[in-house]
């Protein structure tokens, strides 16, 4: 299936997946490539605001307040749990927090975006055939809205060239796993591809 048929009829959403200061600055998460990929989400964003929607992924405050498995996880992290992180490192970054309008921007505490209630309902009420996901992690963040959206029924488009990983190995293993397993439910294309099949269609 074409990226016009995935993008048919202009019912797409963008979800950019935790595009955020933690991940962006030198602490425990920094992934060098978030900057890299930066302008391409920009300007995906910049072109289509009303179709565009932002996750957070908010660590607790605690290790001990994280469920199951999450603890284990929080204990070996603990500079990145909210006792001891930065405030600001939680948000959006900032050339993208400057594009966020109000009711856009969705928190999540595990790595579906789909975990968050209000961006369930968000999607619900917007209606889309597709999910277009830019942001990282690729091989984390990324994969598991992606499987959740593909399992929920959505057309999903992977922006290659717009998602990051802090691991260059996983996240090539990942894009080429995109590509050739979920046929006619998944594509993976590059920022240009997108931004010209969105404009010659209208959408």
């Amino acid at each position: 299936m074409s990226l016009e048929q995935f993008l048919h009829g202009g019912r797409w959403l963008h979800v950019c997946v935790d595009m955020q200061n933690m991940f962006r600055m030198k602490t425990p998460w920094h992934a060098p490539w978030l900057a890299h990929i930066l302008p391409n989400v920009v300007a995906i964003v910049r072109q289509y605001p009303d179709n565009t929607v932002f996750t957070r992924f908010i660590p607790p405050r605690h290790a001990a307040d994280a469920p199951g498995a999450w603890r284990a996880y929080y204990e070996h992290w603990h500079q990145m749990t909210r006792a001891e992180l930065d405030p600001a490192l939680v948000e959006l970054v900032p050339e993208l927090s400057a594009l966020a309008s109000p009711g856009t921007v969705f928190d999540k505490s595990s790595y579906s975006a789909w975990r968050s209630p209000a961006f369930r309902d968000h999607v619900r009420r917007y209606d889309p055939v597709s999910i277009v996901l830019t942001g990282g992690e690729t091989d984390v963040c990324v994969l598991f809205t992606a499987l959740e959206a593909l399992d929920r029924g959505y057309r999903t488009v992977i922006v290659s060239d717009a998602v990051y990983s802090s691991v260059d190995e996983t996240h090539d293993s990942t894009i080429d796993f995109y590509a050739k397993r979920f046929t006619n439910q998944l594509l993976t294309v590059s920022a240009k591809e997108l931004g010209r099949q969105i404009t010659g269609a209208g959408g």
